[in-house]
Protein backbone atom coordinates (compact mmCIF):
# COMPACT_ATOMS: atom_id res chain seq x y z
CA UNK A 1 0.00 0.00 0.00
CA UNK A 2 0.76 3.67 -0.05
CA UNK A 3 2.65 4.86 2.91
CA UNK A 4 0.44 7.86 4.46
CA UNK A 5 4.08 9.05 6.40
CA UNK A 6 5.99 11.12 3.83
CA UNK A 7 9.58 11.13 5.02
CA UNK A 8 12.25 13.84 4.06
CA UNK A 9 16.03 14.05 4.76
CA UNK A 10 18.12 17.18 6.08
CA UNK A 11 19.84 18.59 2.98
CA UNK A 12 23.13 19.56 4.18
CA UNK A 13 24.48 21.05 1.12
CA UNK A 14 21.05 23.03 0.75
CA UNK A 15 19.95 23.60 4.96
CA UNK A 16 23.65 23.92 6.57
CA UNK A 17 24.88 22.25 9.46
CA UNK A 18 22.64 19.81 11.35
CA UNK A 19 21.82 20.99 14.77
CA UNK A 20 18.70 20.91 17.14
CA UNK A 21 17.64 24.74 16.13
CA UNK A 22 18.28 24.64 12.62
CA UNK A 23 15.98 21.21 12.91
CA UNK A 24 13.04 23.42 14.85
CA UNK A 25 13.52 26.48 13.22
CA UNK A 26 12.90 24.46 9.64
CA UNK A 27 9.67 23.29 11.50
CA UNK A 28 8.53 26.36 12.62
CA UNK A 29 8.95 27.86 9.36
CA UNK A 30 6.60 25.25 8.05
CA UNK A 31 3.72 26.15 10.68
CA UNK A 32 4.26 23.97 13.20
CA UNK A 33 4.87 24.48 17.27
CA UNK A 34 7.81 22.28 18.13
CA UNK A 35 9.16 20.70 21.30
CA UNK A 36 11.92 18.46 22.11
CA UNK A 37 11.92 14.68 23.59
CA UNK A 38 14.27 12.69 24.83
CA UNK A 39 13.30 9.11 24.49
CA UNK A 40 15.69 6.68 26.24
CA UNK A 41 17.47 3.82 25.12
CA UNK A 42 15.24 0.63 23.80
CA UNK A 43 12.05 2.47 25.11
CA UNK A 44 8.82 2.06 22.91
CA UNK A 45 5.41 4.28 23.15
CA UNK A 46 2.33 2.66 22.82
CA UNK A 47 0.88 3.06 19.87
CA UNK A 48 -1.68 6.64 19.73
CA UNK A 49 -2.93 9.10 17.09
CA UNK A 50 -3.75 12.43 17.14
CA UNK A 51 -6.45 14.43 15.43
CA UNK A 52 -3.58 16.86 14.32
CA UNK A 53 -1.08 16.86 11.63
CA UNK A 54 2.32 15.89 13.19
CA UNK A 55 5.90 15.64 12.63
CA UNK A 56 8.68 13.63 14.23
CA UNK A 57 12.12 14.63 13.19
CA UNK A 58 15.46 12.72 14.63
CA UNK A 59 18.41 15.45 15.90
CA UNK A 60 20.69 12.50 17.03
CA UNK A 61 20.18 8.45 17.63
CA UNK A 62 18.34 5.92 15.70
CA UNK A 63 14.32 5.57 15.72
CA UNK A 64 11.83 3.30 14.75
CA UNK A 65 8.63 4.85 13.61
CA UNK A 66 5.92 2.66 13.05
CA UNK A 67 2.79 4.49 11.14
CA UNK A 68 -0.22 2.90 10.22
CA UNK A 69 1.85 -0.46 10.24
CA UNK A 70 4.37 0.75 8.61
CA UNK A 71 7.80 0.70 10.02
CA UNK A 72 10.01 2.86 8.99
CA UNK A 73 14.11 3.68 10.29
CA UNK A 74 14.76 7.13 10.83
CA UNK A 75 17.75 8.47 11.04
CA UNK A 76 19.65 12.22 12.49
CA UNK A 77 18.28 14.47 10.01
CA UNK A 78 15.45 12.31 8.67
CA UNK A 79 11.54 14.48 9.25
CA UNK A 80 9.02 12.12 9.03
CA UNK A 81 5.01 13.76 8.89
CA UNK A 82 2.30 12.30 9.50
CA UNK A 83 -1.21 12.82 8.63
CA UNK A 84 -4.26 13.46 11.65
CA UNK A 85 -5.52 10.18 12.62
CA UNK A 86 -2.99 7.93 11.72
CA UNK A 87 -1.98 5.75 14.38
CA UNK A 88 1.86 5.87 15.37
CA UNK A 89 4.51 4.56 17.53
CA UNK A 90 8.29 5.13 18.05
CA UNK A 91 10.72 2.47 19.31
CA UNK A 92 14.55 3.39 19.78
CA UNK A 93 16.91 1.15 18.14
CA UNK A 94 20.32 0.61 19.64
CA UNK A 95 21.89 1.43 23.02
CA UNK A 96 21.96 5.36 22.60
CA UNK A 97 19.00 8.20 23.60
CA UNK A 98 17.49 9.67 20.85
CA UNK A 99 16.57 13.12 20.57
CA UNK A 100 13.86 13.74 18.66
CA UNK A 101 11.51 17.46 18.13
CA UNK A 102 7.80 16.45 18.34
CA UNK A 103 5.80 18.86 16.35
CA UNK A 104 2.20 19.82 15.74
CA UNK A 105 0.49 22.19 12.99
CA UNK A 106 -0.28 25.33 14.70
CA UNK A 107 -4.01 26.80 14.66
CA UNK A 108 -6.38 23.59 14.46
Amino acid sequence: GMALTRIEQWDVRREGPLSEASLQGKLEQLGFEVSARIYPATIATTSHSDARDSVTAVVGGLVRLTADDEPEMLIAGDIAFIPGGVARRLEVVGSAPALCLEAFRTGG
